[in-house]
C-alpha cells in the first residue's frame, strides 16, 4: 500500500514540476551555448526577448512584457541590454509619444539567422519520438495548468485589495 508520501509525489504537481525545472534547466544551457556559439554573449531571457522581437517586430515593450510573463522593469533591463548589444532598438509610437516599441536591428537580424537554425535542430532533438497528437496534448494540459495558475494568481490578488484598508 503506497503512503501518503508516495501517492503525493506519482500525481499532481508534485509529480511534473521536477520534470518541467529540469527541461528548463537543459533549455537554457543549449540556448546559451548555441548563442555562444554564434558569438552572441545572450542569456536565455534575452534571446527569447529578441526571438519575440523579431517575430512581432515594433511590439510595445507593454506586450512584450506580457509574452514574457515578466514585469515592466525586467523587461526593461532585457531591452537595455539589447539595445546596448545593438541587437534592438526603441522607437516611439507615432500617434501616441508614451508608448516604445521593440524594434529588430539588422544586426539583430543577422543574429537570429545564425542562431535560429540551431534552435531548430535543439528543439527536433529535444522532440524526438515524441508525436504530434502528444505535443498537442502536452500544450493543451500546460495551457490548462498556466490558465489556472494565473486565474489562482489574480484572485490571490483580489483577495489582497478587497482586504486592504481604504485610505
Amino acid at each position: 500500500m503506497e503512503t501518503e508520501v508516495q501517492q503525493q509525489s506519482s500525481d499532481g504537481l508534485g509529480a511534473i514540476m521536477p520534470l518541467i525545472g529540469c527541461m528548463t534547466s537543459h533549455v537554457r544551457s543549449h540556448v546559451s551555448r548555441i548563442c555562444k556559439d554564434a558569438g552572441y554573449n545572450l542569456t536565455p531571457e534575452e534571446a527569447d526577448t529578441l526571438m519575440i522581437i523579431r517575430h512581432c517586430n515594433g511590439l510595445p515593450q507593454s506586450q512584450l512584457a506580457s509574452i514574457l510573463g515578466k514585469d515592466k522593469a525586467a523587461v526593461t533591463r532585457l531591452m537595455n541590454t539589447l539595445v546596448k548589444s545593438g541587437l534592438v532598438g526603441r522607437i516611439q509610437d507615432q500617434q501616441d509619444r508614451r508608448i516604445i516599441r521593440a524594434q529588430i536591428t539588422e544586426e539583430g537580424k543577422q543574429a537570429f539567422v545564425q542562431v535560429w537554425p540551431e534552435l531548430m535542430k535543439l528543439s527536433h532533438q529535444a522532440l524526438d519520438g515524441i508525436s504530434s497528437e502528444e505535443l498537442i496534448s502536452m500544450r493543451q494540459t500546460l495551457v490548462a495548468i498556466n490558465a489556472n495558475l494565473e486565474a489562482l494568481r489574480k484572485g490571490v490578488c483580489q483577495e489582497q485589495v478587497e482586504r486592504s484598508p481604504v485610505l
